[in-house]
């Protein structure tokens, strides 16, 4: 349970809430760092090789263009040139000639450039003429004119004529079968088209082989970078690479047709794999680097565990600072905290001291107010509650037996109609109807209706007194009168402005009730046609009425009616309600303001 209350303390939910947060956004924070660092380390490696790939380019081109102008040398040779017009007869002395001189010419470029496998010259007429450095050989136009001509190879080389056309894939031991087991060999072969000096028409192919592991040399990196490279054709197939299995076999990836260079990365088994690529001038082939993303990766690691180490040190200071600084943020919360505590059971005024200078405080200085102002309301109520006691005492002091009162007055009424005096009688049924309207409901509210009924009958009784001295005129929508209003208090009132107005058997006092609705009040004006009042006097009864003070009375008048019936008002609706004097040109105007109910 003590465990609980703790987790409860907002206190602890704040450094708990802290430090989750910070571990979110570490972690996202740090893959996102982990993804941008090798992003940014992959992009790198890019451009790196690239740039190697470049190079390599210029070093394979470098290669071609040396083969390209060996070729051209030879091509003019006089013995490949007899070759090419001599019939291709072995027992033709033109043509044993030339061809033990062409195999002498082979022999002299293999010595002289030590990078050239073999030279080997094919036309469909004479075969296969050539060799290398240790073994020359004759492959007749039989042999050959089977499988070469036809292949893809060989019609690739004839449209490229007269240029030169590099292909792979082709081993020692398909230009010279008794090159076999170890001495035979994968090769790269760079062949052209030739022709006689004196015929411009293509008379057949002269081939310069290089060995695939020499051509291989020219791009191969340090093995601690990690990573193959290799070289692929236009059909994706692999004719170098710097490990010499994979020879031969198709390219995990193959760049879109016409792309120039770029990279890809995909899943291969358990590990991500980056294929960097860069097409060869001239050829159509992609030199291709494999980079394992692990060894990107394993950097990072290295790195990330060094800032985890860090990240978690600055996470425990920041949780021993945190900790005490929100200690000292949240005591005045705690201190309010136990103050409401208190409040609630019962101490009302109750205030806290020490008010920080930020929102808090603002929270603070609101619940002081509010304690102050609920104790004063509190106060208030209490003595509103002993002012309607006091009235009720009133009331009860004053209450009379009805059924006595309505006896008595029944046996005056009779005794008055035996002797013909209906004037009495008139003013004893008024009386009586009065009476029966005060003792008939205990309610305290009633309908607008009834409360003017009630005062036509005071009139009629006043109005015997005076000799129909006082005129009574009601101003009103008929919906208004519907309407709840405080029973007795217009009574007051129409007393007040009766005795104001000077009321005499020679004078008559109008008495005017006018009704009106005003923003959801109900306002009630009791005019006359009195002497009025002068604006001094006029200004004081408001004052005392709006401070609720008794009102002195005028002439006949009782001005504690009239404080009565403000003080009424203001109990049951609250103090925008109540009694004001409102200024005419002739008499008094008297306006009651109670919400329309």
């Amino acid at each position: 349970m003590k465990l609980k209350g703790k987790l409860q303390s907002l206190g602890t939910q704040l450094v708990i809430s802290f430090m989750l947060i910070s571990l979110i956004v570490f972690a996202a924070s740090s893959y996102a760092l982990y993804s941008f660092v090798l992003g940014l380390i992959k992009e790198q490696n890019e451009r790196t090789l690239h740039q190697q790939f470049q190079q390599l380019d210029h070093n394979i081109q470098s290669l071609v263009s040396d083969v390209d102008r060996l070729s051209n040398l030879l091509k003019m040779d006089e013995s490949l040139q007899d070759l090419l017009t001599s019939r291709a007869d072995p027992s033709e002395y033109d043509y044993l000639k030339a061809k033990n001189d062409f195999h002498a010419v082979i022999e002299t470029y293999l010595f002289n450039y030590t990078y050239l496998s073999s030279i080997y010259f094919f036309s469909e007429e004479t075969g296969l003429i050539g060799g290398s450095a240790a073994t020359t050989l004759v492959n007749t136009a039989e042999d050959w004119n089977e499988s070469f001509p036809v292949s893809d190879t060989y019609r690739e080389t004839q449209r490229a004529f007269p240029y030169m056309r590099v292909w792979g894939l082709w081993s020692k031991s398909d230009y010279n079968p008794y090159m076999t087991g170890e001495l035979d060999g994968d090769l790269i072969s760079l062949a052209r088209g030739v022709n006689a000096v004196s015929n411009p028409r293509l008379k057949g192919l002269l081939i310069f082989n290089v060995e695939e592991r020499y051509f291989s040399s020219i791009y191969a990196t340090d093995p601690s970078e990690g990573g193959d490279t290799f070289i692929v054709d236009a059909e994706g197939r692999i004719v170098s690479a710097d490990q010499p299995g994979r020879v031969g076999l198709s390219s995990p990836y193959m760049p879109s047709e016409g792309t120039l260079y770029g990279s890809h990365d995909e899943r291969r088994g358990a590990s991500q794999v980056q294929y960097v690529y860069y097409r060869l001038q001239n050829s159509g082939w992609y030199i291709m680097k494999e980079v394992p993303l692990s060894q990107y990766s394993d950097q990072i690691n290295r790195a990330q565990r060094l800032l985890s180490i860090v990240f978690l040190l600055s996470i425990l200071v920041m949780f021993t600072l945190s900790y005490f600084w929100l200690r000292k943020m949240m005591k005045p919360l705690h201190v309010l905290s136990q103050t409401m505590k208190n409040m609630s059971n019962g101490e009302f005024g109750v205030t806290v001291t020490e008010v920080p200078d930020n929102e808090l405080g603002t929270v603070i200085r609101r619940f002081n107010e509010m304690s102050l102002g609920l104790a004063a309301q509190i106060e208030r109520n209490n003595e509103m509650q002993e002012q309607k006691r006091v009235l009720e005492i009133e009331a009860l002091q004053y209450q009379i037996n009805p059924h006595f009162l309505y006896n008595t007055l029944n046996m005056i009424r009779w005794m008055a109609s035996i002797i013909k005096a209906d004037n009495i009688v008139g003013s004893i049924v008024a009386l009586g109807t009065i009476l029966r309207a005060t003792f008939a409901s205990q309610s305290r509210m009633c309908a607008l209706r009834d409360e003017i009924h009630y005062l036509e009958n005071y009139v009629k009784i006043i109005n015997w007194r005076f000799n129909n001295g006082v005129a009574f005129e009601v101003k009103a929508e008929e919906d208004l009168l519907g309407c709840q209003v405080p029973r007795f208090i217009l009574q007051p009132l129409v007393e007040n402005a009766i005795a104001s107005g000077s009321a005499t058997e020679d004078h008559i006092v109008v008495i005017t009730i006018g009704v009106t609705r005003e923003a959801g009040d109900l306002l009630i004006s009791v005019n006359d046609t009195g002497a009025g009042l002068d604006p001094d006097r006029l200004e004081e009864l408001n004052r005392r009425l709006e401070r609720g003070e008794e009102t002195p009375s005028g002439g006949a008048g009782s001005g504690i009616g009239l404080h009565n019936v403000n003080k009424r008002i203001r109990l049951y609706f609250g103090e925008r309600y109540g009694l004001r004097f409102v200024r005419r040109e002739t008499g008094a105007s008297v306006v009651v303001r109670i919400p329309e109910m």
